[in-house]
């Protein structure tokens, strides 16, 4: 089973790759000309629907070129002991290519995108569980973003995809949860809903100066 340590260090890890892309994004665009070249912008983020049931995630979306941005973000859960399962425990990470049908990147209006992901987790309920080391998935998704503030903005999106890869069934042999047998190696294959968001971006640059001439602080 999992260590919560090993699942840190992995988040870490990811972190730090996804920051770096990130950072290396204005480099590579200004070296690219635009014959109509948007401001740069940047925005943090949040999911709160899993931010509601304890899965604490952190993301960045972050324009490329008009009418394009990449979203970044990762997901760690870790939970024990609930009434109804013995732990629920996962790592992903995502990445998604936006296209925005009006000109305001990112700050208000429609997307749609095409993305992927990784899956780490292990669920126990009720004495029976799974866990896989890597699952992968990729969809096709859509949203609206409604904006509260030239510096927020709320982004309420789904997505449909594929989620495959090899996972693990185990059954616990004991009451006190200390010893599991493995049952059965599976091959996981969904087609269907994967993702679902209402998020809470702050737009760190680039937010827009439409609103900021309104009167807004």
């Amino acid at each position: 089973m999992w260590a919560p340590t090993s699942a840190m260090t992995i988040m870490a890890i990811h972190l730090r790759r996804w920051m770096l892309v990130v950072l290396l994004l204005p480099l590579t665009l200004c070296a690219q000309p635009s014959s109509n070249k948007q401001p740069f912008r940047l925005a943090l983020k949040t999911n709160m629907l899993y931010d509601v049931v304890v899965a604490p995630n952190i993301g960045l979306e972050t324009s490329i070129v008009d009418r394009w941005s990449l979203a970044l973000s990762g997901t760690y859960g870790w939970q024990d002991g609930s009434p109804w399962y013995r732990n629920i425990r996962i790592v992903t990470g995502d990445a998604e290519l936006r296209y925005w049908f009006t000109g305001t990147t990112m700050q208000q209006g429609l997307h749609a995108g095409v993305y992927g992901a990784v899956y780490r987790y292990d669920f126990l309920f009720n004495g029976k569980g799974e866990q896989a080391n890597a699952n992968w998935g990729t969809g096709l998704s859509c949203g609206y973003v409604v904006s509260l503030h030239h510096r927020f903005s709320i982004d309420f999106s789904i997505g449909i995809g594929y989620v495959g890869g090899r996972y693990k069934s185990y059954e616990v042999t004991d009451d006190f949860y200390h010893h599991n047998v493995w049952t059965a190696d599976k091959m996981r294959h969904y087609i269907g809903p994967t993702k679902a968001e209402i998020s809470l971006l702050w737009h760190i640059f680039g937010q827009s100066t439409q609103q900021k001439k309104g009167g807004n602080l």
